[in-house]
């Protein structure tokens, strides 16, 4: 069931890309089928990376859980690099090599997870003392920041609510977690305060159509796509507000295109799909047999579950706009193929016989 949903939300994705970016790829790149072969590419390696993923022990992915982290940290510090790093739309998110560019922050969340798993499920095999606690608050941390300060606010709150359903799977106090939730809403308000453009989103996000002609164009044209669609939608590819109204059409407003174009019902079975998604992961993480496998699970549903909300909620006006893609439907080779990849993990821990999932669980 999970691998039916997840070809069926990609799927969906590769044709709303086509009809959301065919316009403007025909305009700035005289070929309108240039984003969507480029996503149908992406989307062949991801279920390449998604086969490996499911036939991986996830005991071997532990085994290298420091060392994915330290990579992915790696890669997120040479966005700051001049030459290397790519600004796009005011934020250094990209990595530039050669004919490539790639969102290692991306790579962070996946590296993130199986980094926090891994400490988590070992606080459960012997009591934690001061490095323990070091090992998993620093990392997590300094990971958090260095995405934030990118700044990348929208991956940041993904990262920061994945880690909090981790810890409350591994059964942290619940006091403490509200005091960790409690600092980290004090720190986004914070920055939100001194950051012109975030306040500037949170002011289009109070009053979108007072500042329709400016800062709140973007989600003004997103409620105007999602109206026009009615129930049944326009059709596909007959949508109004992608033909250079909507801005990032294809990537983080594609749900506005497809609920223009499929309407009501179209926009209801994408939230279904979703739910579908985190139902039956949740029901792997909880039928896995070890504490590792239950909390990498939890780590991977939980992150695509809540940046799909996210996304959804800043297209309909019901969060602050955060610069955050829809898993699966939105342009982007690197979310698509590490994504797919985390799929391919929790396929692997619902397969994976007693005998070599106890096997993770060790001193």
């Amino acid at each position: 069931a999970l691998l039916l949903l997840t070809i069926g939300l990609a799927i969906l994705g590769c044709t709303m890309v086509l009809s959301a970016s065919a316009p403007s790829a025909q305009l700035k790149l005289h070929d309108s089928l240039y984003f969507f072969k480029k996503q149908l590419l992406w989307a062949s390696l991801g279920f390449g990376a998604l086969a490996i993923g499911a036939v991986l022990a996830v005991d071997r992915v532990r085994d290298l859980s420091k060392w994915i982290l330290l990579a992915a940290a790696s890669l997120v510090a040479l966005t700051y690099l001049p030459g290397l790093g790519v600004e796009k739309l005011g934020a250094s998110r990209w990595l530039h090599v050669g004919p490539l560019s790639m969102q290692p922050s991306e790579l962070a969340k996946l590296a993130m997870i199986i980094y926090l798993a891994d400490i988590l499920a070992r606080k459960a095999e012997r009591p934690w003392n001061l490095q323990d606690k070091r090992q998993a608050i620093f990392p997590v941390v300094g990971i958090l920041a260095m995405v934030n300060f990118q700044p990348d606010l929208g991956t940041t709150l993904v990262l920061a609510s994945t880690a909090f359903a981790m810890f409350l799977c591994a059964g942290t106090h619940p006091i403490l977690l509200a005091g960790w939730l409690g600092a980290a809403a004090a720190g986004a308000w914070f920055k939100i305060q001194h950051t012109a453009y975030q306040k500037e989103r949170l002011l289009a996000f109070l009053d979108p159509w007072g500042h329709s002609r400016d800062i709140g164009f973007q989600i003004t044209q997103s409620l105007m796509a999602i109206g026009s669609g009615g129930i049944f939608g326009t059709g596909w590819g007959q949508g109004k507000q992608k033909l250079f109204y909507l801005p990032i059409q294809h990537s983080d407003f594609i749900f506005s295109v497809l609920a223009e174009e499929l309407g009501l019902i179209g926009s209801i079975v994408v939230v279904l799909l979703f739910l579908g998604f985190a139902q039956r992961g949740l029901a792997i993480a909880f039928g896995a047999r070890s504490l590792y496998a239950r909390l990498l699970a939890t780590g991977i549903t939980a992150c695509i579950t809540f940046q799909a909300f996210l996304n959804i909620g800043v297209v309909t006006a019901s969060v602050p706009t955060t610069g955050i893609p829809l898993p699966f439907l939105s342009f982007g080779g690197t979310a698509l193929l590490v994504t797919l990849f985390g799929v391919g993990l929790l396929l692997s821990i619902s397969r994976r016989p007693a005998a070599a999932v106890l096997a993770a669980e060790r001193p």
